[in-house]
């Protein structure tokens, strides 16, 4: 029952969250247009502030094993290749080839880390998930522009990307979390409560953001591939990776990190670097819908089995 209550604690108030901005799209009271502009605040302010204070506020001297963010950026990247291999022999067009690698590897964790380790282990456990997505964003676009890139067929630009990658807003905050924090630069009084009151709405508004941006696309003509994605991107990758990080020893909020970096939905940030890219737009909005739908369901599970086990 304590296992069920778990995973109940840690999943019901973020789908209500996202069902209240599905909600308010389906009826008209927020215009599409406001959910860009919304997701625009939350990418730009919410989640960048938030990383500076929680890179700001960790203690890293309890972050004694960097094996695991090697782990993390390894498996992402042998995703990568596998998923390429895997695809190499396919009739599938290079359009979708695209769209279905960067599926496989790149998740909403920039998103849903911070809220589900938050409602599991509480607001001030979430520092080490933070260093996390401090790490793997860089990694998460720079990967994605090369796939992408080699599968539309255009010429990549490594340095370019990196540039592009480095003037993230979250990657930016993360680094000068990191700085402020090793020259002792203090930050109280309005600035920690100016930082305080906007990251507050990062958690509320991201999810509300992610829940409005659902579109509900034809998706029969693509059911056999979104079947494939939503089931290796739900079931199999993440039981792979939390099964090997517990086997390593791994447990608590190192675990359930791992298993939102490894087992969330599909980006939503996929869907316009492939329509811009010129890879199939439409099966990538697709992927997106479907993973996330469903997301919310494999979570509960994980959640429950982890609990149970006494991984949590």
């Amino acid at each position: 029952m304590n296992s069920l209550l778990t995973a109940a604690n840690a999943v019901l108030p973020i789908t209500a969250m996202m069902a209240l901005g599905f909600l308010t799209k389906r009826i008209g009271a927020v215009k599409d247009s406001s959910y860009k502009d919304f997701n625009w605040v939350v990418f730009h302010y919410c989640l960048p502030l938030t990383l500076f204070q929680n890179v700001l506020n960790a203690d890293f001297s309890k972050i004694t094993d960097m094996r695991i963010f090697l782990f993390a950026v390894g498996g992402l990247l042998l995703l990568i290749l596998l998923s390429m291999a895997f695809l190499k022999n396919s009739s599938m067009p290079d359009k979708r080839k695209g769209v279905v690698v960067q599926a496989l590897y790149r998740t909403n964790f920039a998103i849903l880390g911070l809220p589900i380790v938050e409602s599991v282990y509480g607001a001030g456990n979430t520092a080490f998930t933070s260093v996390m997505i401090a790490v793997c964003l860089p990694f998460f676009n720079i990967a994605a522009v090369l796939v992408l890139q080699h599968y539309s067929g255009t010429k990549s630009n490594l340095l370019g990307t990196v540039k592009k990658v480095l003037r993230n807003p979250m990657v930016v905050c993360a680094i000068a979390g990191v700085i402020v924090k090793m020259l002792g630069i203090p930050v109280k009084g309005l600035p920690a409560d100016i930082i305080s009151m906007i990251t507050k709405l990062t958690t509320p508004l991201s999810l509300f953001v992610l829940g409005g941006s659902i579109h509900e696309d034809e998706v029969k003509n693509n059911s056999r591939i979104l079947a494939f994605v939503t089931v290796m991107r739900l079931v199999v990758i993440p039981l792979a990776a939390i099964t090997l990080g517990a086997l390593i020893g791994w447990r608590g909020v190192e675990l359930l990190t791992l298993l939102v970096l490894f087992g969330g939905p599909v980006a939503v940030s996929s869907y316009p670097m492939a329509a811009q890219m010129g890879l199939d737009g439409e099966l990538a909005a697709q992927c997106i819908l479907v993973s996330t739908v469903f997301v919310m369901l494999s979570m509960f599970a994980f959640i429950t089995g982890l609990s149970m086990l006494g991984l949590l």
